[in-house]
């Protein structure tokens, strides 16, 4: 069936870094233009600012919300949202004998996929579409995402450890043929997307992946999401922040100094050891998603040896020269912003 001749419920369920922030946004700047050609998106007013619309849902089933959820949503207490209710709300306004409705959140995990099918009406079909990234490059921009949002501060290894485990829900494990075979078993029928094969146009490739015609006259977004260079990320993974305001501090620093000095080193911090290991943990994952697909090609083949101008060690950064000229200029910048906070907080007491 196409979903574009009859009514369909749409999932997307990430994978995370694979753009899904973009495609959600895209989505969100066209919901009139989209329903006029038969594609309902919801959007809940109280995370309106938020890219999904269906962002809430994982943070119900889970109750354990990110930390980027709390800072950015202090009033929602995520042991109070309802799952049933959150769903019921999405689907209020939808016309579903006339369109068919899109439901985005890339944090959703094959865990979810069972609870979150229950909620769904069966009354229409129901498509998961995933995008799926190879593990090297999908795990270096991961890890840069969440020490540029303070959500963790630790080592790249000591990250991949943690997520080699499998046991913290709020991270992604990038097991894809799980993550697969949990949302086909569950909703019957899932559509990946490799990432890496259609990242120039990965809104083109969703709309067509989910089985619609595409609709001239949708306004485009900039996509660009910048992430940390090498110096940003060294900078800050030398010293644990304070308390949240002292990371914005350094990372404020860090990024003023980069800038300062035309610094544009984009090199991964993943060792071979790293490699090795993601190699280990997901080829045997990748040979049977590709098998299950019917696909012969080596979309998420990992390298098998590594290119030395594409790595770097942390360790030999610190000590280099270029390195320590830019700390010192950011550890300066950091100094003048701490100095100037100071003076603002003790202006404020005093008056």
């Amino acid at each position: 069936m196409n979903a574009a001749s009859s009514p369909w419920i749409i999932l997307h369920v990430g994978a995370p870094k694979t753009a899904s922030t973009y495609i959600q946004r895209r989505l969100r700047a066209n919901t009139d233009r989209l329903r006029e050609n038969g594609i309902y998106v919801p959007v809940l007013p109280e995370v309106a600012e938020m890219a999904g619309n269906a962002k809430l849902l994982p943070t119900a089933l889970g109750q354990r919300p990110s930390l980027t959820f709390q800072r950015a949503f202090p009033k929602i207490d995520a042991r109070a949202l309802d799952p049933k209710k959150i769903v019921a709300r999405l689907l209020h306004d939808w016309r579903s004998d006339s369109e068919s409705v899109i439901l985005s959140a890339e944090n959703l995990r094959p865990i979810h996929a069972r609870p979150v099918r229950e909620l769904l009406p069966t009354t229409a079909p129901c498509m998961i579409v995933l995008f799926v990234r190879r593990q090297d490059r999908w795990l270096d921009s991961y890890f840069n995402q969440m020490i540029k949002t303070n959500e963790i501060h630790e080592s790249m290894s000591g990250f991949l450890d943690r997520l080699l485990l499998g046991n913290d829900e709020r991270l992604c494990r990038p097991d894809w043929f799980a993550h697969y075979s949990a949302w086909r078993d569950a909703c019957g029928n899932c559509q990946v997307v490799f990432y890496d094969g259609v990242a120039s146009d990965v809104f083109g490739a969703f709309l067509k992946t989910a089985g619609f015609e595409s609709i001239p006259g949708l306004i485009d977004i900039d996509r660009a999401q910048v992430s940390l260079n090498l110096y940003e990320l060294a900078f800050l993974l030398e010293k644990a922040p304070k308390d949240y305001p002292d990371f914005l501090r350094r990372k404020s620093a860090s990024e003023k100094a980069a800038r300062q000095l035309g610094v544009h080193d984009n090199r991964s911090v993943l060792s071979e050891s790293d490699l090795a290991r993601l190699r280990g943990a997901f080829e045997e994952s990748n040979r049977r998603l590709s098998g299950a697909l019917g696909r012969s090609d080596a979309a998420l083949n990992l390298d098998q040896t590594l290119n030395p101008k594409s790595y770097c060690s942390l360790a030999e950064l610190y000590a280099s020269e270029a390195y320590e000229r830019y700390r010192k200029l950011a550890d300066a910048i950091y100094a003048r912003r701490n100095r100037r906070d100071r003076f603002r907080s003790t202006f404020r007491r005093s008056n």
